[in-house]
């Protein structure tokens, strides 16, 4: 991994855990991320406009992957909303990161192996998954003596943190070939342009589950018609996930295999803990301490380990 792909992931993260931070605080529902996608897309929209990218020449298999991905998005973000009104936001963000590091390495095998799509991850970055996957859950626990199958499965939130993880697992390598597409066929003037051309694309998909969602359950209607005028936190945190994942976008396209930049993302684990235990009051223990060293480890690992 690059020195300019690992920066661009470490201002995305911050970005990330910035906004899940205010979700949090807001006690934020399925209507907050509908603010927040708007704001996504009124950002974007402009670079869309200036990026060249003509939408006829693209394939059709790229409308279904952009498609996909953003069904992914809303999975996602949907269930962190159920899960954050019920547990700390230190116990759900870390699991919802963890297990993507390992379904999403596991499907990029796949596809290289089957397809010959990407790359291969090799031992190295085989063994750093297992360590940053293992760090993220140890990291909620209140002692050691809770690492048994049974306390993760009692967890009232343990649905909506594996469904939070098989949408971002979606979305990751879903938006990793859509964007090869629309660079490769789209005529974007350069890269920057090109990920915000494809992340507007994502997020009118996104928006248009995510408000059909919206419309269906009562009290996120009655939600949305409250914090509409009111909610600037909402759109700020829009203008955070937009540029947090037009980097991502961006280093997606400088690395063959995805796993790499799903496993440095959780760099964003560090920053909500601290966030959740300094302005949330949440607490911190050993568990946590050592979830952390493990992350970091990992990360390590799979920087330098070939």
């Amino acid at each position: 991994m690059t020195p300019t792909v690992f920066f661009l992931i470490l201002a995305s993260v911050l970005l990330h855990a910035g906004w899940h931070f205010l979700s949090k605080q807001q006690r934020g529902g399925m209507a907050f991320f509908l603010l927040i996608s708007f704001g996504s897309f009124a950002i974007t929209l402009p670079f869309t406009l200036c990026s060249g990218v003509d939408f006829s020449l693209l394939p059709a298999k790229f409308w279904m992957y952009v498609m996909l991905g953003g069904l992914c998005g809303v999975i996602c973000n949907s269930a962190l909303s159920f899960g954050y009104r019920i547990a700390d936001v230190s116990l759900v963000y870390p699991m919802a990161r963890a297990l993507p590091v390992l379904l999403t390495a596991f499907i990029t095998e796949l596809l290289y192996f089957v397809f010959g799509y990407g790359a291969p991850l090799g031992i190295g970055g085989i063994v750093s998954m297992v360590v940053v996957f293992a760090g993220c859950l140890i990291m909620p626990l209140k002692d050691f003596r809770s690492i048994t199958p049974q306390h993760y499965l009692k967890n009232k939130a343990m649905p909506w943190i594996i469904l939070a993880a098989l949408g971002t697992t979606g979305y990751t390598v879903f938006d990793k070939i859509g964007l090869d597409l629309l660079l490769r066929h789209g005529g974007a003037k350069n890269v920057i342009l090109g990920s915000c051309a494809y992340s507007t694309m994502r997020e009118i998909f996104l928006f248009s589950f995510l408000f059909s969602a919206v419309l269906l359950i009562p009290h996120e209607r009655a939600g949305l018609k409250k914090d509409l005028p009111k909610q600037w936190p909402g759109y700020i945190s829009g203008f955070f996930a937009a540029a947090a994942y037009i980097l991502v976008l961006l280093a997606m396209h400088m690395v063959e295999n995805v796993s790499y930049i799903q496993a440095f993302r959780q760099m964003s684990l560090p920053v909500g803990v601290f966030l959740g235990v300094f302005f949330l009051k949440e607490k911190a223990g050993v568990p946590k301490i050592t979830g952390l060293r493990l992350i970091v480890a990992g990360l390590a690992a799979a920087a330098f380990w070939k």
